[in-house]
């Protein structure tokens, strides 16, 4: 009994570096985030187009607006659905890790020099 106490003891104080092609979940998130503000620009005019229609019809903003908000949903699922723009999103991210690691042994190098 006290073997499993030790185990999940060990398992806690070894700590170990996540692989480089890996992301961690802030990392996730931020790839994420930037799919979201990667396809807002992509759509920027259906978007615009629907808040303009919005602020023209008012209350009356859904069957007045169909179109508009139809076309908007499809250029935003568009680039939401399709995983290879998050998958292009963490790449960026992976190389952003590569030249900071880069960087580092760098001036590591320089240092020892």
């Amino acid at each position: 009994m006290s073997e499993g106490v030790e185990r999940s003891t060990d398992a806690s104080k070894h700590r170990t570096r996540l692989p480089l092609w890996a992301l961690s979940p802030r990392e996730e998130q931020k790839a994420r985030s930037n799919l979201k503000d990667y396809t807002y620009e992509q759509c920027h005019d259906y978007v615009e187009a629907m808040a303009n229609c919005a602020r023209e019809h008012g209350i009356k903003v859904f069957p007045a607006c169909d179109v508009q908000r139809q076309k908007m949903k499809d250029c935003l699922l568009f680039y939401q659905l399709d995983d290879k723009y998050l998958d292009h999103q963490r790449d960026l991210i992976i190389l952003q890790k590569i030249e900071k690691l880069e960087s580092q042994l760098n001036k590591k190098k320089e240092g020892s020099l």
